[in-house]
């Protein structure tokens, strides 16, 4: 029996996966829960492990190879007898040749025997003759042209008509490769082939406007001697392609509230005296995760053309790691305490750091939190984390002079003051909806009650 090993969804908005490496060769005998390979989305990379035991009898997926998810990657063999028998040569594959998702046809040439099996074994079955490779696919015969949402935000990016790109991808779908080569070999945008002719407007019809052609791919820089070029690696270009996507997407709106933290800096102190020592960003979270309760639409993510209010609040907290950005979710953040907070986020942190989050940690987040780090600044203006609608950077706590009430008058004080800025999506919300929001949470950082 043959089961097959598929390439995980790990993230609800992941389409496709990098093969890094394989960690075993075809023939070679594995046990369940085995590490099988190792890959890479834009969310984690991480081992696949063996779904059950037994050989294995093909693997189907070169190393470095992006596939979408759910691509059958490689087949292993669970026959009984499987344990005694002996491995058989690996197969060579031809990637040009068309085949099911995820597979891919032998070369050309005579069958590579399979080396006799012991007497308890069953004889080795007959290999099907070899087909000769078929050229590359061109488009299909519709003139429709079948991509991947990557490779349609990849085409958006560079004004790219994917019409004039041969598709070597299966039923001559234009992969992300198709359009890598078209652009390292110079090719600019195409401009759409002209539109139909339409008949004059009507008296009451005004007229057309007319549509500017996308402009052409800016040439691409080459090194000069003394340069180092370093190639992006997996997760780097997935958040290039992500962060792209997003302002593409959402019509951001960025505002800021200055808020005195001198209560929350006072609870710090006061919990630092008892052994509990805590960052600000748990009290960012602590405020916006309740807020977020009084104003459900910020709560919330897009799909499509509707709105869904989410019913728990999970914050995701951006982590700046060795491989890029990271972003755990930190579930049901409003029904944690202050100190409980700051824990999970220590603890999501570290593990993210090291490699040891879980692909379900990194998905399913409402609204997301980050802050400047140790080394901050004043402000930032974030990016919204798709296809949530909402996201709030924190600055640095600074001590400035401010005007505050002091036994009923106004007064000159020192006071440690900190700026939010949010950025919102204009689709769904709006003005008076995400500055309530983002005053709310000034409100409950500069109240100081923090349960």
């Amino acid at each position: 029996m043959l089961i097959d090993v598929v390439m995980p969804q790990l993230g609800e908005s992941v389409v496709e996966g990098v093969v890094v490496k394989w960690l075993v060769e075809a023939g070679e005998l594995v046990a369940k829960d085995q590490p099988l390979l190792e890959i890479s989305t834009d969310k984690v990379d991480a081992e696949i492990p063996s779904p059950a035991a037994g050989r294995i009898a093909q693997l189907l997926v070169q190393a470095g190879e992006t596939v979408p998810v759910l691509t059958v990657v490689a087949k292993i063999e669970t026959d009984k007898d499987v344990s005694v028998a002996a491995p058989e040569p690996p197969p060579q594959w031809d990637e040009e040749t068309e085949g099911f998702p995820g597979h891919m046809a032998r070369k050309t040439g005579p069958p590579i025997p399979a080396p006799p099996r012991v007497e308890s074994a069953p004889p080795p079955r007959a290999e099907p003759a070899p087909k000769a490779a078929a050229p590359a696919p061109g488009p299909p015969p519709s003139g429709k042209v079948r991509i991947t949402p990557v490779v349609a935000r990849m085409a958006a990016v560079h004004g790219l008509d994917l019409s004039t790109i041969p598709g070597t991808g299966i039923d001559g779908r234009v992969t992300r490769k198709d359009v890598e080569a078209f652009l390292a070999s110079g090719g600019a945008g195409a401009a759409p082939s002209p539109p139909k002719a339409r008949p004059a407007p009507r008296a009451e019809e005004p007229a057309p406007m007319a549509v500017a052609p996308p402009p052409a791919a800016a040439p691409r820089p080459v090194a000069a001697e003394g340069d180092q070029e370093i190639p992006w690696t997996p997760i780097r270009k997935r958040i290039a392609h992500h962060m792209v996507m997003s302002k593409q997407t959402s019509p951001h709106v960025h505002i800021f509230a200055e808020v005195d933290m001198h209560r929350a800096v006072a609870h710090r102190a006061a919990l630092k005296s008892q052994g509990v020592t805590l960052t600000y960003l748990p009290f960012v979270m602590y405020a916006a995760a309740r807020a977020l309760r009084e104003f459900p639409i910020v709560n919330a993510v897009v799909s499509g053309e509707s709105t869904i209010l989410k019913k728990d609040v999970h914050v995701s907290v951006a982590v700046d790691t060795e491989k890029g950005l990271l972003v755990p979710v930190l579930r049901h953040a409003d029904r944690k305490s202050l100190v409980e907070l700051s824990k999970a986020v220590d603890d999501l942190g570290e593990r993210a750091k090291s490699g040891k989050i879980s692909p379900d940690e990194l998905s399913g987040g409402t609204f997301s939190v980050t802050n400047p780090g140790a080394k901050g600044n004043l402000f930032g203006t974030p990016i919204i984390n798709q296809p949530q609608v909402g996201i709030l950077r924190m600055g640095q706590v600074v001590k400035r002079p401010v005007v505050a009430p002091v036994d009923g008058e106004d007064a000159v004080v020192v006071r440690p003051m900190m700026y939010l800025c949010m950025a919102y999506d204009h689709r769904i919300i709006d003005g008076v909806t995400g500055n309530g929001f983002l005053y709310r949470v000034r409100e409950i950082l500069e109240a100081g009650d923090f349960g």
